[in-house]
């Protein structure tokens, strides 16, 4: 397990490096029925895997096993169970990274 460091703003774009992969993570506040959301985007380089994410606690941003991404990503509410915002982020609302042999494997899309 990996701790991503995060700044408490909010939007925000950092490049890390996670299990060899050089990632680009994008996180972003907007409001959904005046209620304010963190949102994430992810590539891997440069090319986008995920757009859009809404973040949960202890939620898996990845779902999907044909995503171009190993591991998984999590936010953990280190004080409760709600959701991150951006005031909290990196002390109250911490963001990790799972190499896969640590991690639940991701949901298979339905067979239609």
């Amino acid at each position: 397990m990996q701790r991503i460091p995060l700044r408490a703003v909010p939007n925000q774009s950092l490049e890390i490096v996670l299990g060899g992969q050089n990632c680009t993570l994008r996180l972003y506040t907007r409001p959904v029925d005046m209620v304010e959301h963190l949102f994430m985007d992810i590539a891997v380089e440069r090319n986008v895997v995920l757009s859009g994410a809404i973040c949960q606690n202890l939620t898996p941003l990845i779902l999907y096993r044909h995503l171009a991404f190993e591991g998984q990503l999590f936010f953990v509410d280190m004080q409760g169970d709600e959701p991150p915002n951006w005031r909290g982020l990196d002390d109250r609302f911490r963001l990790v990274w799972l190499a896969p042999g640590e991690t639940p494997e991701p949901v298979e899309e339905a067979a239609a």
